[in-house]
């Protein structure tokens, strides 16, 4: 029992230190809850989630030009923030941290939840550690670690979307992991939940159709249904899931002229085909393991890419293996939650620009992978005898995921990155004029008069990009845009010669140290 007590108790202290975590800008006053966890795409979220708020529909610039480059759910939560103070950006920006720590205390909950229903009464192999004291372990160890807490706290949909994924693989498993026919209210129960994580973040398509696919399968064959009856429970769980999308699809469709939302589009058009491959193997590793962040250096190196290629592979088909060979009752969802991860990984490492956004868009995994790790952990030690070895090592590992996540809290360890844009424009650009960039979140938030270029939530700069392959001309003719503004990079576009852009702009501020340029439109004399 004593050794019980002590994984208990450690994995008890990660969830409080995490939960403190997560509120302590509160303390720290309002640079600290403005600039500590939210990120560039996250305050583009929540321009648009004020802007609806205020009565300026989904847009952004003022409410002068119509956006749908977010997902759609988590933006309806958080306008509800700013409806609650009048639209007023602090007050909003508050109760937004607050509502990220109660997703992530609902998510935590719910992995907690998964993890005991994957492990079972106890671990299967006799060696004494309850279910119990393990769910809480994975779900601590889940919890902390610097790419947990920035996930679940970058004011985006990440969060939202894990719990949406994990309530929906639970109810699956539950649902649809018999051998028998499903009841109407089931069917419709499944449709409504694959609908729902459809509204936290659209590539639920995935999601919903490994889930569905995988019970049409084994209805048709082990549970013996019929493949009538298989293909008409996915027909109408799909179709009760279609119609709850539906909405956002038609908004998108008839509004801006495709399903996928234009920030979607903009990080995509240009990506070469194959383009994060490379780096695939390191962002599963750390997924799987968020106790063991990996160096830059070592993501591309091929050597590494194989070594963690194969620690993935080994870890979560061994898994998967024992799981469904023991005939466990969450096999079925557990096998179209793990078909949901080979699809998330072939699209976003294949298809998908945005590199740097890989690590996010792999997150959802993040509760099947950790629990994977901690079982063939448990289950490895029960069968050499080592199972005070391997308590040991989980406990450490949560330890580290703790001192890893406070190190975030030491000097520019975790800088937003775009407050010296904000700063400048504040001090030096009259209220009344137009700023562009390419990276208008944090500055579109609290400079209203500011215009994307990067096509995340601007439709006309993502014309421009997909026509004519750059956004010059379009800055050029917009005589609005008096002003840019954005990373120290932006002053090479002094010189460019598209569009007559260097005969209309000069630079005036150039500062590599600050990260800094600005460009004003030159003034006929």
């Amino acid at each position: 029992m004593a050794r019980i007590g002590v994984l208990g108790g450690i994995a008890a202290f990660a969830l409080v230190f995490a939960l403190l975590f997560r509120l302590h800008p509160y303390a720290m006053g309002a640079e600290r809850i403005t600039q500590f966890f939210i990120t560039e795409d996250g305050y583009l979220m929540l321009t648009l989630a004020r802007n609806l708020a205020i009565g300026l529909g989904l847009s952004v610039s003022e409410g002068t030009i119509a956006s749908n480059g977010v997902q759609p759910l988590a933006t309806l939560i958080y306008a509800v923030a700013f409806w609650l103070v009048d639209g007023d950006k602090l007050g909003g920006v508050s109760i937004v941290l607050g509502l990220m720590v109660v997703i992530w205390i609902m998510a935590a909950l719910a992995v907690r939840r998964f993890a005991g229903a994957v492990l079972g009464p106890d671990d299967g192999e006799g060696s004494g550690l309850r279910a119990g004291i393990l769910a809480w372990a994975v779900a601590a160890l889940w919890s902390v670690g610097p790419l947990s807490v920035r996930h679940s706290m970058n004011a985006l949909e990440t969060g939202l979307y894990v719990l949406c994924v994990v309530l929906f693989v639970l109810v699956f498993g539950r649902i649809a992991g018999q051998a028998r026919r499903l009841e109407t209210g089931e069917m419709l129960t499944l449709g409504a939940m694959a609908g729902l994580a459809f509204w936290a973040r659209n590539d639920a398509v995935f999601l919903i159709a490994s889930l569905f696919f995988v019970r049409f399968v084994y209805g048709w064959t082990l549970a013996a249904v019929g493949f009538a009856r298989a293909f008409w429970e996915g027909l109408v769980a799909g179709g009760v899931s279609l119609v709850i999308g539906l909405p956002w699809l038609l908004h998108n469709k008839i509004y801006f002229g495709s399903f996928v939302p234009i920030s979607g589009t903009s990080q995509s058009h240009a990506a070469a085909i194959g383009g994060n491959l490379d780096i695939l193997p390191a962002k599963l590793f750390e997924t799987m393991f968020p106790m063991l962040p990996l160096p830059g250096f070592a993501e591309t190196s091929l050597p590494v890419q194989i070594v963690l290629s194969l620690i993935v592979l080994v870890v979560w088909s061994t898994f998967l293996w024992r799981i469904w060979r023991a005939g466990h009752p969450l096999r079925l969802a557990l096998l179209g939650y793990s078909l949901f991860g080979v699809l998330q990984c072939f699209y976003y490492g294949t298809f998908f620009g945005a590199p740097h956004f890989l690590s996010r868009y792999l997150f959802p995994l993040s509760p099947l992978l950790v629990t994977a790790a901690v079982a063939q952990l448990i289950w490895l030690a029960g069968r050499l005898r080592l199972m005070r070895l391997a308590e040991a090592g989980l406990a450490a590992s949560i330890l580290l995921g703790v001192a890893l996540t406070l190190n975030l809290a030491r000097p520019g360890q975790n800088v937003q990155g775009h407050f010296q844009v904000v700063n400048w424009v504040r001090e030096n650009v009259p209220e009344e004029d137009w700023v562009s960039a390419v990276q208008t979140g944090t500055l579109g938030f609290w400079h209203d008069r500011t215009i994307n270029l990067d096509g995340k939530v601007n439709p006309d700069a993502l014309a421009a990009l997909l026509t004519e392959g750059h956004f010059f001309n379009y800055v050029v003719q917009n005589e609005k845009i008096r002003w840019l503004a954005d990373w120290y990079g932006m002053a090479a576009f002094g010189e460019e010669p598209r569009g007559g852009f260097r005969d209309v702009f000069e630079v005036v501020v150039a500062d590599e140290a600050q990260n800094l340029a600005v460009l004003r439109r030159v003034t006929p004399e």
